[in-house]
């Protein structure tokens, strides 16, 4: 205890010098108009959350992850205030694993990057830059971005699989304290047409799923973010697609990672028509390419009418199916969803002329287990979104062996997530 007081004197005694040090070169050197001296000493983010790119300046000037930095009144950091010069970010995506942190963490230890993906830390407010690559308006490109129409229930598509069934009330909630970008997307909700009925039919790019992909978004959809309900499969979509944009586009990791779309691939079409579904896998796969190189696909499984959810994720390359159930088990519980998949992983190498070296190989990963009935589509978009943060293709099977469980706190970072991506989208 002596010492961890000693390095937490030490540690306060820096940043106090490291302030002082930025106050005066921001008071006294002049504009510099070069991306590496300029030095904003006024907030250069809107009050709330918004995505940026995270620089240092030492040993060398570069980029070392993306994540958002939380621009609000009274932030604190793991309960202490934030030294003069530095702003809350959270960590989503590492470039430089082992590049040192700014304001280590002595308490937990966190000092490099890659321990800090998914977790708050502090950074220098003149080393924090807005992420040019995450738009916050809608484009309005031929067969991308968003295309809004309102619509009536009445006229609504029938979307497989994506009604869920209602909570019994044995179920336990987790209630807590909403954000207040929650609150303002809530209230937006209630001053929109959707309250009344109306619905919007929102256009994905087509690198999301592969292929062309509009989402329904209605009332109940919005209300199972705001009530932490049981996911549907607009919500699992809407933040699937928020990873593609914040975390994806435009870097090398559309080419490590890919999505399947859940309303194609389910228990419920697999019983109807396992040949239809198969064919759907196998064009997927077919849309990106050879599938020499290791990647994976991301496929967010409903055991069907609104039940269980799993991940599954395949390397085509290896032939490794990666199996991630929060609720323990393995994929005998789904044996016509295996089936479906190893039948589908088979036809396309057959339609590639790669030969089958080996049989396809299930890996059951120990992942975070859930502790109610209503957590696990948030535990799914939370195991791709670790994952693609990590950058590994390979899941080892204590990949996750830092958490027993995700708490509270990991879903409602998701949830202000994607809270804010629908603002700045302008879904509602």
């Amino acid at each position: 205890m002596e010492t961890l007081a000693e390095l937490r004197a030490q540690v306060l005694q820096l940043q106090n010098e490291n302030a002082r040090y930025r106050e005066e070169r921001c008071a006294s050197e002049a504009k510099d108009t070069s991306d590496r001296a300029s030095i904003n000493c006024q907030p250069k983010f809107p009050e709330g959350i918004s995505p940026c790119q995270l620089y240092l300046s030492s040993p060398t000037y570069r980029i070392v992850g993306k994540g958002k930095v939380h621009n609000t009144s009274g932030e604190l950091l793991h309960h202490n205030p934030l030294p003069v010069g530095y702003m809350k970010v959270s960590v989503d995506l590492v470039l430089d694993t082992d590049a040192l942190l700014p304001l280590p963490d002595v308490v937990s230890e966190t000092t490099l990057m890659r321990d800090a993906v998914g977790s708050f830390v502090g950074w220098p407010s003149d080393l924090i830059f807005p992420d040019a690559e995450t738009p916050t308006r809608p484009t309005h490109k031929a067969g991308k971005g968003i295309s809004r129409r309102i619509e009536s229930v009445a006229s609504q598509k029938e979307v497989p699989g994506r009604k869920l069934k209602s909570a019994g009330k044995d179920i336990p909630t987790t209630s807590g304290t909403k954000s207040q970008i929650m609150m303002r997307l809530e209230k937006m909700v209630e001053e929109s047409d959707i309250m009344h009925g109306a619905i919007r039919s929102i256009d994905f790019d087509e690198g999301v799923f592969g292929i062309a992909h509009f989402e329904i978004i209605a009332k109940e959809d919005m209300q199972q973010l705001f009530e932490h309900d049981e996911l549907g499969i607009a919500v699992i979509h809407t933040y699937i697609w928020y990873m593609y944009v914040t975390l994806m586009r435009g870097t090398e990791l559309c080419n490590r990672f890919n999505f399947i779309a859940a309303s194609r691939i389910n228990a419920t079409l697999i019983t109807k028509n396992p040949t239809s579904v198969k064919n759907d896998l196998v064009d997927r796969f077919m849309a990106v390419g050879d599938n020499t190189t290791p990647s994976l696909y991301f496929l967010p499984f409903n055991s069907g009418n609104g039940g269980h959810w799993v991940l599954v994720a395949m390397d085509l390359s290896r032939l490794i199916v990666y199996y991630l159930d929060s609720l323990s088990g393995d994929w005998s519980k789904y044996p016509s969803m295996k089936k479906t998949v190893d039948a589908a992983i088979l036809k396309f190498r057959s339609k590639k002329n790669y030969r089958n070296r080996k049989d396809i190989t299930w890996v059951r990963v120990e992942c975070p287990q859930q502790n109610n009935s209503v957590d696990c589509g948030f535990f799914v978009l939370r195991f791709m979104r670790d994952i693609i943060a990590l950058n590994r293709i390979d899941i080892p099977k204590m990949y996750f062996d830092e958490y027993k469980s995700y708490s509270r706190a990991h879903l409602d970072e998701m949830k202000d997530e994607l809270c804010q991506f629908i603002i700045d989208q302008r879904i509602i």
